[in-house]
């Protein structure tokens, strides 16, 4: 084919088939436009949970109640998809502890185990909310919520409540062994590696100097 036949043919395909490649180019561009719009959305999203986390911080050292309570929620409903929906009832139960409402605290703790967008704060919440129940004498519930703690996940604080728990069950020598564990993770300049030793003592037992 000579030039002009080549140009017609071009041309009777374009018209043939220009309207599927336009419509593909438009759909590409609409792809590529809203790709980019959840992005900034996203992260426009993580930027208004930030600052309302920042925010529930100041209403903590303010000790601000009501702004606590409204922040916490704020942070529950509305950004629940992101770290700080859990974070935000973790400084809640905090302050209801504080106030002395340890039900509340507890239901918060619940709260923020299921609003984990992570593994190691749904450990931290479960671990937590066991200390407060074996504080309120509920020691099986205890054990239930440690249960939902990963191996490793807090695992020297997590085996010291277990072994409370146990204790407070009447179950010594599973105790015994819990706060063996305890020590065999925590680091020989833990806070509460004397405190673990003492329990132990308690129980008769004699624990091993670290390394021996």
């Amino acid at each position: 084919m000579d030039e002009h036949e080549q140009g017609e043919l071009v041309r009777s395909w374009l018209r043939q088939n220009g309207g599927a490649i336009f419509g593909g180019i438009a759909i590409g561009l609409a792809g590529i436009l809203g790709w980019q719009w959840w992005q900034n959305s996203a992260a426009q999203h993580r930027l208004d949970a930030s600052s309302t986390y920042q925010a529930l911080e100041s209403a903590v050292e303010r000790k601000d109640t009501a702004g606590i309570d409204q922040l916490a929620g704020e942070l529950a409903d509305k950004f629940s998809d992101t770290p700080y929906g859990a974070l935000g009832l973790l400084r809640l139960a905090d302050q209801k502890l504080a106030s002395g409402d340890a039900d509340a605290a507890q239901g918060a703790l619940v709260d923020a185990a299921k609003a984990a967008q992570t593994p190691a704060l749904a450990s931290l919440a479960n671990l937590r909310l066991a200390r407060l129940q074996l504080a309120a004498g509920k020691a099986q519930d205890a054990l239930d919520s440690l249960a939902k703690v990963p191996a490793g996940d807090f695992a020297g604080l997590a085996a010291e409540v277990r072994g409370d728990a146990l204790l407070a069950l009447g179950r010594k020598d599973e105790a015994e062994v819990a706060y063996l564990d305890a020590l065999t993770t925590l680091d020989t300049g833990a806070p509460n590696r004397l405190i673990v030793e003492m329990k132990l003592a308690d129980l008769g037992v004699v624990a091993a100097e670290p390394g021996v």
